[in-house]
């Protein structure tokens, strides 16, 4: 087992490490905000709305065209896909919309068919995070994946990147009809990987990693601030927080 250091912690008796993709290793406001856009244009183009109602959709969606970000407290960071949908059907009644969330996961999913397509030049690794993996691989500790993105999209940023040996398993939102705060894709990776929620921790970049690592009775996660969250808030949710994994030193 490894002990994982800070100046201002330590996590000792680690045997398991599970990882959130976007915002964690991804660089999830250039891979969301792309995803955000297209989900954006195909629900103007379907429903025949003004083009002109773009930028305010793409904020329904959490992401600001202005500054190329995915907000803090926009519900892509916040929520699940099903909430998302569920909140963003709401939204979609003040342009004048009224459709299914079933109908809109139809379009979600059309989309990300087409988006994977392209979707290596919409990915870019976050440099401290990818090295820090590394090390934890060389370490011999056992290594897996939770996302809420799907399992696929997971799939292929691994093939694109030769990342597929760095992870011995990972779990996406079609693993369970439960959301990742659920704590149900966590338990399923804990059972894949045969391992013990003692000797394990969640790294993620919000709050929903830390509700999934908690309810799966993981009770260390670590929190980085390279998504869409900033330290200090990050310090409110989790005891171990970092600017980035750079910081997280392996003994």
């Amino acid at each position: 087992m490894i002990s994982l250091r800070t100046q201002n912690w330590q996590i000792d008796n680690v045997e398991t490490v599970l990882f959130d993709k976007d915002g964690t290793f991804i660089d999830l406001h250039y891979f969301w905000g792309k995803m955000t856009e297209l989900r954006v244009q195909e629900i103007i183009k379907r429903y025949k709305l003004e083009a002109n109602n773009f930028e305010r959709l793409c904020l329904c969606l959490g992401y600001d065209t202005k500054s190329g970000k995915m907000l803090p407290d926009g519900i892509t960071a916040l929520y699940s896909r099903s909430k998302i949908i569920e909140i963003f059907r709401k939204n979609l009644e003040d342009f004048g919309v009224f459709t299914t969330e079933e109908k809109l996961a139809e379009i979600f999913d059309e989309v990300s068919e087409f988006f994977y397509q392209d979707m290596v030049k919409y990915t870019k690794p976050i440099p401290e995070a990818i090295e820090f993996i590394n090390l934890l691989k060389t370490a011999g500790v056992k290594l897996g994946i939770v996302t809420s993105d799907s399992v696929i999209s997971t799939e292929l940023t691994l093939k694109s990147f030769g990342w597929e040996d760095l992870f011995d398993i990972y779990v996406g939102r079609e693993s369970s009809s439960q959301t990742k705060e659920s704590g149900a894709l966590t338990k399923i990776a804990l059972e894949k990987l045969n391992a013990n929620p003692k000797t394990t921790i969640m790294i993620g970049d919000a709050p929903m990693d830390y509700n999934s690592a908690k309810n799966a009775g993981v009770d260390r996660t670590i929190l980085v601030a390279t998504g869409q969250i900033d330290v200090d808030e990050l310090k409110i949710v989790s005891e171990y927080v970092v600017e980035n994994l750079s910081c997280v030193e392996i003994l």
